[in-house]
C-alpha cells in the first residue's frame, strides 16, 4: 500500500532543474504541490531570461532551488514518520476479522470522518453499507473503505505540503531574486572570476553573505599560488589536460580513447575520421548521449570537422578504440591533520577540498573526507557543507596514524559496488610510518580493480609511499612563497 509516488524524490527534482538549466525545458504545471510550485518559479519570463543567459545566475538559482526542495522533502518526510502509526493501523484493519469488523466497524467510522472531514471520506456511506446491509463482512467494500481512508490520508498530507511551501515561498522569493540582482552586480564591481565565485559560493549551501563569501573565497585564492592544487583536483575529476590524453566518460555503452593534435602543427580545418584531431565541437557530440548516433554516422561517413595539420608528425587514427565505460565513481580525500601539518599545508589542503567540492556538485559525484590522525572522521561533503567549513576553523594536532583512515577507506569501498571505480586523494606531508603488508597490499588489490589512489605531498621529506599510488604530486610551499 503505497501512500505517495516515488516519482518525486530528490533525484526527480535535481533531474527537472539540470534539464531547466541546460535547456530551459520545463513542464508548465502539475498537480503534486511542490513540482507545481517550483513549474511557476522556473516558467517565470524574468527568472527564465535571467537563469538561461548567465551562467552565474544559473547556478545561484540552482542552488537555492535544490536547498528550498530539500528542505521541504524532509518536512515531508518528518510529517511521514510522524504518521507512521497510522499508515500501519490501516494496514492492521485489512487483516481484521469478521467478528472485529462487527464489533468495531462504527468506532473506527467515527475516528476516521473526525479526522478526514472534508478531505472526502464518505462516512454516511459507509454506515449504510455497514449498518443497514451487513457489508462489513464483505472483503471488496471493506477494501474499498481503507482505500479511501489512505486516499483521504493522502489528500490532507498533499494539502499541508501546500500550506508550509505557501508559508516559505515568499522569504524564499525576495532571498532569489534578491541573489539573481546583488550577486552578479557584487561580482563585477569587485572584479571576481567566476570560477572563485562558483568554488566559494558552493561551500555557502545557497545562503549568500559577503562576508563568508570573502572569508572562502580567501581560500579560493591560495590556488593561484600553487597551480598544483588545480592539477590534483583535474586528476580526481578526471577532467583533460590541454594537451595529451583522456578518457571519455559516457553513462553507459563504450568509452573511446582519443588524443589530441599537436597546437603548433594545426593548419586550418578539414572533414574525415580522425579521431586524433577532432574539433572540441565534435568530442561534445561524441559525449553527449543524445548526439552518440550523429557522431558515429559522421564517423563512418568520414563527415567529421577535424583540425589540418601541415607535417605528417600526426598520423590518422583508422579505428575507433572502445571498451566498456563505467560510471565516474565517487571522490574519497583522506586529509592528514597532524600537527605537522599546521599553518600553510593546512590551508594549502582546505583550498583544494574546495575545488573538489566544486568538481563533484559539477560532476554529480559523491564526496568522502577522511580527515586523521590519531582518529578519522568521515563527512559527506557534499550533504554536509557546514560540517566542512566547521572542520576548516580547527587547526591541526596530534600525530599521524594511517591505520584507522586505510580501514575507513576500505569500508567505503567495500560499501557498494559504485565505489569500486572510485578516485582517492591522501593529502599529507607523507611523514607516516608504512603501514602492515596486509594493508597495503589492499590499496594494490583496489587498484587492479579500477580503483585510482593520488596523493598531494605537502612539502619535500622522503616519501615511502609512493609505489602504493598511481601517482604523486608534491607542493613546495617554503617561505618565499606568498598568498
Amino acid at each position: 500500500m503505497a501512500m505517495s509516488s516515488g516519482r518525486y524524490d530528490s533525484g526527480f527534482y535535481v533531474q527537472v532543474l539540470d534539464r531547466y538549466v541546460e535547456t530551459g525545458e520545463c513542464a508548465e504545471t502539475d498537480s503534486e504541490p511542490l513540482y507545481a510550485y517550483l513549474l511557476s518559479v522556473m516558467n517565470e519570463p524574468m527568472v527564465r531570461l535571467q537563469v538561461l543567459n548567465d551562467e552565474i545566475c544559473a547556478r545561484i538559482f540552482y542552488d537555492t532551488m535544490v536547498q528550498f526542495i530539500q528542505l521541504n522533502l524532509e518536512k515531508e518526510k518528518y510529517n511521514l514518520q510522524k504518521s507512521q502509526s497510522e499508515r500501519n493501523e490501516m494496514r492492521l484493519v485489512l487483516e481484521w476479522s469478521v467478528q472485529k469488523r462487527k464489533d468495531g466497524w462504527q468506532a473506527l467510522l467515527q475516528k476516521i470522518a473526525d479526522k478526514y472531514a472534508g478531505y472526502g471520506f464518505e462516512q454516511r456511506f459507509y454506515r449504510g453499507q455497514f449498518g443497514c446491509e451487513g457489508k462489513y463482512a464483505d472483503d471488496d467494500v471493506w477494501e474499498k473503505m481503507v482505500d479511501d481512508w489512505e486516499e483521504a490520508f493522502r489528500r490532507k498530507q498533499e494539502e499541508q505540503k501546500e500550506n508550509e511551501i505557501e508559508l516559505r515561498k515568499d522569504a524564499l522569493e525576495r532571498r532569489l531574486q534578491a541573489n539573481l540582482k546583488e550577486i552578479p552586480e557584487y561580482l563585477r564591481r569587485n572584479h571576481i572570476e567566476k570560477d572563485e565565485f562558483m568554488q566559494a559560493w558552493g561551500m555557502m549551501s545557497g545562503m549568500w553573505n559577503t562576508i563568508d563569501f570573502e572569508r572562502i573565497r580567501k581560500i579560493v585564492r591560495i590556488q593561484r599560488n600553487y597551480p598544483e592544487i588545480v592539477k590534483v583536483a583535474h586528476k580526481m575529476g578526471r577532467i583533460a589536460d590541454d594537451e595529451g590524453k583522456d578518457w571519455i566518460h559516457v553513462k553507459e555503452g563504450d568509452t573511446y580513447q582519443l588524443e589530441h593534435s599537436s597546437r603548433c602543427d594545426i593548419m586550418g580545418i578539414t572533414v574525415g575520421n580522425d579521431l586524433n584531431a577532432l574539433l572540441p565541437m565534435e568530442l561534445a557530440h561524441c559525449a553527449d548521449d543524445d548526439l552518440e548516433d550523429l557522431f558515429v554516422y559522421k564517423y563512418l561517413t568520414r563527415k567529421l570537422q577535424t583540425f589540418r595539420y601541415k607535417s605528417e608528425i600526426m598520423h590518422p587514427a583508422r579505428c575507433l578504440e572502445t571498451k566498456p565505460a563505467r560510471r565516474k565513481g565517487p571522490m574519497i580525500v583522506c586529509l592528514d591533520t597532524s600537527g605537522s601539518m599546521a599553518g600553510k599545508p593546512e590551508k594549502i589542503a582546505h583550498s583544494l577540498l574546495i575545488k573538489l567540492l566544486e568538481i563533484a556538485d559539477r560532476q554529480q559525484r559523491n564526496c568522502f573526507l577522511i580527515a586523521f590522525s590519531v582518529s578519522v572522521n568521515p563527512i559527506d561533503i557534499r550533504k554536509d557543507r557546514a560540517r566542512l567549513l566547521e572542520f576548516f576553523s580547527k587547526t591541526a594536532c596530534g600525530d599521524t596514524d594511517a591505520t584507522c583512515m586505510l580501514k575507513t577507506t576500505l569500508r567505503l569501498l567495500r560499501s557498494s559496488k559504485d565505489y569500486m571505480n572510485a578516485d582517492v586523494l591522501w593529502i599529507s606531508d607523507f611523514k607516516i610510518p608504512l603501514l602492515s603488508p596486509a594493508l597495503t597490499g589492499k590499496i594494490q588489490e583496489y587498484r587492479e580493480a579500477d580503483t585510482h589512489f593520488y596523493g598531494l605531498q605537502l612539502g619535500m621529506a622522503e616519501n615511502e609511499w609512493a609505489p602504493f599510488f598511481d601517482r604523486v604530486y608534491r607542493v613546495d610551499y617554503t617561505p618565499s612563497r606568498h598568498y
